[in-house]
């Protein structure tokens, strides 16, 4: 597996920037060679089969952006077939408790680390290519893991959760927050903030890398502030949404006043 830059920046404590990937191949593209640190393909909320993510994942490799997957559950199965089809990291959604995240923990890496199924002829070890023990190695080092934390319950777990090894990112998901905690769609609503920020604290005194999405640059200041580091936007269907509508006022602006 090649190095992982979006996991040396996090190391290294810089901010990246990604979005959710629901569109195409050629979407992926554009977001790499424009400048996006990371792309996560959406199979829980997109329409997505594991044979259109491969070509997701090539496109992302073709431009240098990182790219990862959000599972459509937390299965250990998913997991272990995004990684086989060359994602180099995992978002799990729906997470409920600290044994469900280190069973899933487990699936992401090899032994001694973990107990994820070992296949040289997957996409990820270059369809047997790469050596068997070098696979091993550089998969356990690079690949990322990312945890949902996106209901009220679930957040008040956050500190036997942290405990489980192999947890690279913690991201808070505000909108799923906002419903668990009955204020569906009021993601600044102050009850959701304040559980994000108690998730947040606990999560910087264990040193464990912060995430969550933001709706616009001031809420992204907001939560850098605060330690977030791993910042999400939009999707590229909505950014397309939006450029779209940006650029036909401009026209119209000008054509018909």
């Amino acid at each position: 597996m090649r190095e992982n830059m979006l996991k040396r920046k996090l190391k290294e404590g810089k901010v990246c920037m990604g979005t959710f990937a629901r569109l195409s191949p050629a979407s992926v593209e554009i977001l790499g060679l424009t400048g996006w640190d990371f792309v996560v393909i959406d199979m829980e909320h997109g329409v997505y089969d594991f044979p259109a993510l491969e070509h997701m994942l090539r496109a992302a490799r073709s431009a240098g952006i990182t790219g990862l997957v959000r599972i459509a559950e937390p299965r250990v199965s998913y997991v272990m077939r995004a990684l086989d089809t060359g994602a180099e990291g995992v978002q799990i959604p729906q997470i409920e408790t600290a044994q469900q995240v280190k069973t899933l923990m487990e699936a992401a890496r090899y032994y001694p680390e973990g107990k994820r199924g070992l296949c040289s002829f997957v996409r990820a070890a270059g369809y047997s290519v790469t050596p068997p023990a070098e696979h091993i190695q550089t998969s356990n080092e690079e690949v990322l893991t990312v945890v949902h934390i996106e209901g009220a319950q679930v957040a008040e777990k956050i500190e036997e959760i942290i405990t489980v090894p192999g947890i690279d990112v913690i991201f808070l998901g505000p909108w799923d927050l906002s419903q668990s905690l009955g204020v569906p769609g009021q993601v600044k609503h102050p009850s959701v903030v304040t559980v994000m920020e108690k998730v947040t604290e606990a999560c910087r005194k264990k040193g464990v890398t912060i995430g969550t999405f933001a709706r616009d640059p001031e809420d992204a200041r907001y939560w850098v502030d605060r330690g977030v580091q791993y910042i999400m936007h939009s999707t590229d269907a909505g950014i397309l949404v939006q450029a779209s509508k940006d650029r036909l006022a401009v026209f119209k602006s000008v054509l018909i006043g």
